[in-house]
């Protein structure tokens, strides 16, 4: 499948969509130390790494290899983002973020459930990766209760100090 800056997938409560411009201040407010605390990022509020987060999300996607969106509520507020990365036909990495007061609510594991729907019609693969910091307990439950497995472990920097403990859970075809 050719991927297209037009692609919606709706869930119950959301709608994800390519990630544009039009988000670029939605995720600077939102993509915190908080937020990214189990993540390999240190946001520095710094606007033209937002731009270019954007940019390189939207080149990635006219070549095929990846899907960033932005997750919107019904009244099209911003909730946070997620995507489909390294799209190869042995496997696809799933990714997620939602801002602070997005968390806690089910809204998680709404969108890697339409996420993996969408990828079960429009593509062929070996299996799904989802990438997690073993200390990020609440993410660990998304994979957990949709059928992931563990299948390894890794350290990947966050930052010159700190070294994150991925646990790799992995979706079989």
């Amino acid at each position: 499948m050719i991927l297209s800056p037009n692609i919606e997938i709706k869930t119950k409560r959301l709608t994800l969509k390519p990630v544009k411009d039009l988000y670029i201040d939605d995720i600077l407010e939102h993509f915190t130390t908080e937020v990214t605390r189990y993540m390999p990022f240190d946001p520095q509020g710094n606007r033209q790494d937002i731009i270019t987060f954007v940019n390189e999300s939207k080149r990635t996607l006219a070549q095929n290899t990846d899907l960033v969106m932005v997750a919107l509520d019904s009244d099209s507020s911003f909730t946070g983002c997620c995507g489909i990365h390294n799209i190869t036909e042995e496997s696809v990495e799933l990714g997620l973020w939602l801002k602070k007061s997005s968390q806690g609510k089910g809204l998680g594991t709404e969108i890697i459930t339409a996420i993996i729907e969408f990828l079960e019609k429009t593509f062929t693969f070996k299996y799904i990766l989802y990438p997690v910091d073993e200390e990020n307990i609440a993410s660990r439950k998304i994979p957990e209760k949709l059928g992931f497995i563990p299948a390894k472990k890794y350290k990947k920097a966050k930052n010159h100090l700190i070294d994150l403990n991925i646990v790799e859970y992995r979706k079989y075809y």
